[in-house]
């Protein structure tokens, strides 16, 4: 029986994210192969959703990849739609013979009175919902998802390096007690929320330079994802990871968690989340030079933007918005060599940056300061710098001191004296608050 093409594209997505995690663990087909003890034509025909493979492949690449069990358990959703598939198709052929039978029987004159036809629906069976949540675990949810709001705006305005001390305790002394030792199930709401935790975490720890630290957070954040059943914060995990692979110089890593992530999230991502993950994507074709994929997924995030319906309800991890785009703009057409464009667009982005966002609207003015300072224009990426330099006080952020370092180090070869206020207060702000980065004079 040929499948559908819903359940094909399924397949197809599935093999995707195996072939993102193969690269991202490092592997070649061939050496992925021999560990899996399947054929190197298998692994690729399994990669493009060309063929189906035993549920112990999935298994295998799970332990290879050390996704925790994220390939098998997608399997299985693609196995259990095509059963429905099947299923449903066995009704519509069983209902078509009934009618049949029934118009035969009418076309005889003998059964003139005959019952009158109908052919029942082929409506989907309720979904069974969650075991009763037990006393009490509402209220920790709606305690953790208040908590991680507070952490993420300290992050945002402050930096990682504020907020990963406090979400650390946070997580020995108050979330992991909930999960151990549990004598009942725990609800989705409450996976769901330790996973966001993980995330924001996560990036916390990738801004304060904790890059190890970092990386566990984003694995369990997708294992816990996984468990909610929540594919769209599996794309939101994946596209982080990708922008730490950017930072890490894993390009090609990058580009495999950023395509990963909308092949997770196809057919069900909203307007705003296709948008984000898209504008992330080019970021990491940008990292790779590769302008006309980059350009492509800039032109699915706008045209995304455009479409996003404000009325409609959305996590509130899911907080892209204009000013976002335009910053990933920027930062895409600044990797490209496109300079004047990662100059306007740095600007707009900034325009646009939120009050309380000191570290965004430092990370976007330091597009522009750079953009500027390649183009030759010194005044310009000084003015741009100060403005880095202002913000960057208020901030404990690895990625924004890291920043400024590279400015002073790149303006001051200039010696031109529209500059020398910026190398001076920069070296300020680093002796002060990161010594460590501080380039030589």
């Amino acid at each position: 029986m040929r499948e559908s093409e819903a359940v094909a594209q399924a397949r197809r997505e599935l093999g995707a994210e195996l072939a993102a995690y193969r690269r991202a663990a490092g592997y070649t087909q061939t050496a992925f192969a021999k560990l899996t003890e399947y054929s190197r034509s298998t692994v690729a025909n399994v990669e493009t959703g060309r063929q189906r493979v035993p549920r112990d492949f999935w298994e295998r690449a799970d332990s290879i990849s050390r996704t925790g069990g994220v390939l098998a358990s997608r399997h299985d959703e693609v196995e259990a739609m095509t059963r429905r598939e099947r299923r449903a198709i066995a009704r519509s052929i069983s209902a078509a013979r009934k009618v049949g039978a029934a118009l035969n029987r009418q076309a005889d004159p003998a059964d003139r009175d005959a019952v009158p036809l109908s052919v029942p629906g082929q409506g989907t069976a309720p979904a069974s919902g969650e075991p009763g949540v037990p006393p009490g675990e509402f209220h920790d949810v709606m305690r953790l998802r208040s908590m991680r709001l507070r952490l993420k705006s300290i992050d945002n305005a402050h930096g990682g390096g504020a907020a990963l001390p406090m979400a650390t305790w946070y997580f020995e002394n108050e979330i992991s007690p909930l999960l151990d030792g549990r004598g009942h199930p725990i609800s989705r709401n409450l996976i769901e929320v330790v996973a966001e935790f993980h995330c924001d975490v996560g990036w916390a720890a990738y801004d304060s330079g904790e890059q190890e630290q970092a990386i566990d957070h984003f694995r369990s954040a997708l294992r816990f994802a996984h468990a909610a059943g929540s594919r769209m914060l599996r794309g939101r995990i994946l596209a982080a990871m990708s922008h730490q692979a950017i930072y890490l110089g894993h390009v090609r890593q990058a580009i495999d968690f950023a395509e990963a992530a909308r092949a997770a999230t196809r057919r069900l991502a909203t307007p705003r989340a296709i948008a984000m993950l898209a504008a992330m994507e080019a970021c990491a074709y940008a990292a790779a030079g590769d302008a006309r994929r980059s350009e492509h997924a800039l032109g699915d995030a706008e045209a995304a933007l455009t479409s996003i319906d404000h009325g409609e309800p959305e996590p509130d991890w899911l907080d892209f918005d204009e000013g976002g785009y335009w910053g990933h703009a920027a930062r895409a057409c600044r990797d490209l060599g496109q300079l004047q464009k990662a100059e306007q667009y740095a600007e707009k982005s900034v325009g646009l940056c939120l009050a309380e966002h000191s570290r965004t609207r430092a990370q976007r003015n330091a597009i522009q300061a750079t953009a500027h300072l390649r183009m030759k224009e010194v005044d310009a990426a000084a003015a741009a710098g100060l403005q880095v330099v202002n913000d960057a006080w208020n901030l404990h952020s690895g990625h924004v001191f890291g920043e400024v370092a590279q400015l002073i180090a790149a303006i001051t070869p200039f010696g031109a004296p529209e500059a020398r206020e910026f190398v001076e207060q920069g070296r300020e702000l680093l002796v002060a608050r990161a010594p460590s980065v501080l380039p030589d004079r």
